[in-house]
């Protein structure tokens, strides 16, 4: 078997296994040469020995940096070696994996070392017995290759006390073994004889196509030796070369009738082979089913061990069934209450669902009407921009039309003096003919301001019809904008009404359901008094759980007041020891000055005073020490009061821990009391945990 085939299926074994893929699918050899996957397999195989600590030191995004991934690699490799030397054989010593080579090369000759490694701490670890199951439910072919990785391990480890085998394959599973060697030994055998087989029969095609070379050949000299025959001898060299060509076939014939006796021999050989090894491979199925046999039987086994225990704890749990049926009934009577309040939710929630899709039919009214206002306001502010261009346009031409006017009255203006200097100069000017001459630029100039006038009253004319334009576009656009304000103002109107209508809908709805909840009620009163005993009884357990709750908040508060208590006075010791520690200092301070002082030879009079300073600071080391003395009796007093709090709390805890185990207890019996044992097992197996912290 190839070592990418051991490979692949190593890589689906490690596949098994719980793996985070936010880093990637390890669906490839390549993927898992960064040894994130291995890191991971084996935190889940043995987490006392490779720790999260240590499974944070792998890093995870490595990319294409085979550096990273033979470090990576190369701290794997440490901790599983160290693992075996203490787990499985402490004077192990076999060659390690070369990480450069899989990180860098990808090879997957080394790669399979490191995958039979992670194996073999699969099967020596605390939890061999589940990683056993697994390889069991997978395909045959994989397990049969992982057989042989855990052998090849054996073999690579040499001759240490490993347990592989006997980890996997316990009691009988020794035989198995010794077969699957076996037919190991017997398959590789058949692949040595077929490989011979192969090479005969490739020898034997080459000494046929020889023969039949040299039977050519010797037809060839046959006919060469007819025709020397023929003629008369001239030379012995043909004969002699006819001889040994003779001899080299009768030498041929003898190998290969040789090679043919061996043939049948192997081919014999190989055939009871064969025989062998279709016995074996159902020897291996036999065992292969009385293994799996065995792993049922050691199952069963463990469940029935742990049924006994269960059912000792039931038998001794029964045993004082006569104390808890009072608590029983108290808790059916829980039931009933709370059923009821559960009824009652369903009816208001039914209420709210009512009034929620009422409401949400009233806003999605209201959304539609705020989406047609807000087209209409569109429209009304294009139509303000339209009308204030046409304004726009109109000043203009107003502006055009005034400034057109004054130019006609000052050509009028220049006209009139033009024509009053004519006829001044034909009535007093002798020069007359020179005027008269001249009187033709005169006419032109007149033509000019005859076509300034009629372009005057064209201009006019555009102005007058701009205007007629203007208003009646005006006049077309008012009547439209009042047609939509009346028609939004209906609208509007409309919706008051609508929303008044619907508002006083709401409330006949409303009483209608008042009435039909009261006529319920009196139906129910009616009909069903033994209802009314079990809510009485209901609301009975509901007051005794609520002065339960009640104690137990009582009880947690005192505990809280106690320790802040405690720890105010503890405070205040500290406190004052820190104040006498200060005032201590001082007098220090102040005994050392007077010590100086003493020193100067103009206050050696001073005795009495020495001696009463003297005696001063004697009574302050008394007080010192009795104030030391306190301090460690209230230490003393603080640590015991720590530790009585802590019993204290700890037996409340103990103590609400087994009142909960005996609720959940009574629960099941009163829930599944007619269910069987085994289901009521499993239920109580399930049952959930409530945890209790020391804080």
């Amino acid at each position: 078997m190839s070592k990418y085939e051991l490979c692949n299926s190593l890589l689906k074994w490690l596949q098994t296994f719980q793996l985070d893929e936010s880093h990637g699918s390890y669906a490839t050899l390549d993927d898992i040469t960064d040894g994130v996957a291995m890191a991971q397999v084996l935190h889940q195989i043995a987490p006392e020995w490779f720790s999260p600590i240590w499974l944070s030191k792998i890093k995870t995004d490595v990319g294409d940096n085979w550096r990273l991934k033979v470090s990576n690699l190369k701290k794997i490799i440490e901790s599983v070696t160290d693992y075996y030397q203490e787990y499985v054989n402490p004077s192990l010593d076999f060659v390690k994996p070369d990480a450069v080579r899989i990180g860098e090369h990808k090879d997957p000759s080394e790669l399979v070392k490191l995958l039979q490694l992670i194996l073999g701490c699969a099967v020596n670890c605390n939890r061999k017995q589940e990683y056993i199951q697994q390889i069991m439910q997978m395909e045959e072919s994989v397990q049969n290759v992982i057989m042989e990785s855990i052998q090849e391990l054996e073999n690579l480890l040499g001759s240490a006390p490993l347990s592989f085998s006997s980890n996997l394959n316990a009691g009988p599973n020794v035989q198995i073994d010794q077969l699957v060697g076996e037919l190991q030994l017997v398959s590789e055998a058949r692949d040595r004889f077929l490989q011979k087989c192969n090479n005969l029969e490739g020898q034997v095609t080459i000494l046929q196509e020889e023969k039949s070379l040299i039977l050519e050949e010797k037809k060839r000299l046959e006919d060469q030796l007819r025709t020397v025959n023929d003629e008369p001898v001239k030379d012995n060299n043909l004969r002699k070369q006819l001889d040994a060509l003779n001899e080299q076939i009768f030498k041929l014939e003898t190998s290969r009738d040789d090679y043919r006796l061996k043939l049948e021999i192997q081919e014999k050989e190989m055939a009871e082979l064969q025989q062998k090894f279709d016995l074996l491979q159902q020897a291996a199925a036999e065992a292969r089913q009385l293994k799996d046999e065995v792993d049922i039987l050691r199952e069963e086994a463990d469940k029935a061990e742990k049924l006994e225990s269960t059912l000792q704890s039931y038998k001794k749990k029964l045993e004082e069934l006569s104390a808890l049926k009072r608590q029983v009934k108290a808790l059916e009577d829980k039931n009933l209450q709370y059923a009821q309040q559960h009824f009652e939710l369903e009816n208001e929630l039914k209420k709210a669902n009512t009034w929620k899709t009422q409401a949400e039919m009233y806003k999605k009214q209201v959304a539609e009407l705020r989406n047609n206002l807000n087209e209409e306001t569109k429209k009304l502010d294009k139509m303000e921009f339209e009308n204030m261009k046409a304004q726009e346009k109109l000043n203009a031409l107003q502006r055009e039309k005034e400034r057109l006017i004054v130019e006609r009255d000052s050509l009028k203006e220049a006209n009139d003096e033009l024509l009053c200097n004519k006829l001044q100069l034909k009535e007093n000017s002798p020069e007359l003919a020179i005027i008269e001459g001249d009187s033709n630029t005169i006419s032109g100039g007149m033509m000019s301001i005859i076509e300034l006038k009629r372009e005057l009253v064209k201009l006019q004319h555009e102005n007058t019809v701009l205007k007629v334009n203007q208003k009646q576009s005006e006049d077309e656009k008012l009547p439209l904008l009042q047609t939509m304000h009346d028609d939004l103002s209906q609208q509007c109107k409309q919706l008051q009404i609508d929303c008044r209508q619907a508002n006083q809908r709401i409330m006949q709805l409303e009483a209608e359901l008042k009435e039909a909840n009261d006529l319920q009620a009196v139906g129910s009163g009616s009909n069903n008094s033994a209802i009314k005993e079990l809510q009485s009884q209901l609301v009975a357990e509901k007051a005794l759980r609520a002065s339960e709750s009640s104690e137990k908040d009582r009880l947690l508060l005192e505990l809280k007041h106690v320790k802040t208590v405690l720890f105010e006075a503890i405070a205040a010791k500290d406190q004052e020891c820190e104040e006498l520690m200060e005032k201590y200092k001082k007098c220090l301070e102040k005994a050392k000055s007077v010590m100086k002082s003493l020193d100067c030879p103009e206050l050696l009079s001073m005795g009495d005073q020495i001696n009463l300073l003297r005696t001063k600071g004697v009574e302050k080391d008394n007080l010192l020490e009795e104030v030391e003395s306190k301090f460690r009796q209230s230490k003393a007093i603080k640590e015991t009061e720590e530790k009585l709090m802590a019993s204290v709390f700890y037996n409340f805890a103990q103590k609400k821990q087994q009142e909960s185990m005996d609720q959940r207890f009574i629960n099941s019996n009163s829930v599944a009391g007619h269910l069987p044992f085994l289901v009521r097992q499993r239920q109580s197996g399930a049952s959930r945990r409530i945890p209790y912290s020391s804080k």
